[in-house]
């Protein structure tokens, strides 16, 4: 996340999974209203929100250069432009959402990749993000 950016301002990730289907979609990112707070918040941007809903999240670090993309825990605000909040148990995405958990690791200043799991177990479905230069 870029440090330039102000509270409640979005960034997007551009991202590509490893499954067959539905595998183009977006991480969008924003800090809380506290710029001190030590996680971000994001959703997920992809073709089918209107029936998984929008698979919101807290990010945080849990080691150095990796960040837990943390689906068990809904964000206490969103941006301004953002869906509104709901679960991640809501509609169908209670099989994609809901009890999982991301494991991302930067590459480059642009570039991470990243793993779920669900429940503790790793699932064989990986990820690629890369931010927007805007």
């Amino acid at each position: 996340m870029p440090a330039s950016k102000a509270p409640l301002e979005e960034v997007v990730h551009f991202g590509r999974n490893s499954m067959p289907l539905f595998s183009t979609f977006q991480k969008r990112f924003c800090r809380p209203g506290d710029e001190h707070a030590p996680e971000l918040w994001g959703y997920n941007e992809q073709p089918m929100r209107l029936f998984t809903g929008p698979g919101y999240f807290v990010a945080r670090e849990i080691e150095h250069d990796e960040v837990l993309i943390d689906y068990t825990a809904l964000p206490a605000g969103r941006a301004p432009s953002w869906p509104e909040l709901s679960p991640n148990h809501a509609r169908l995405g209670r099989f994609i959402y809901d009890g999982t958990q991301d494991a991302m690791r930067g590459v480059s200043h642009h570039v991470s990749v990243g793993r779920a799991a669900r429940a503790g177990k790793w699932l064989d479905n990986w990820f690629v993000l890369c931010r927007d230069a805007a």
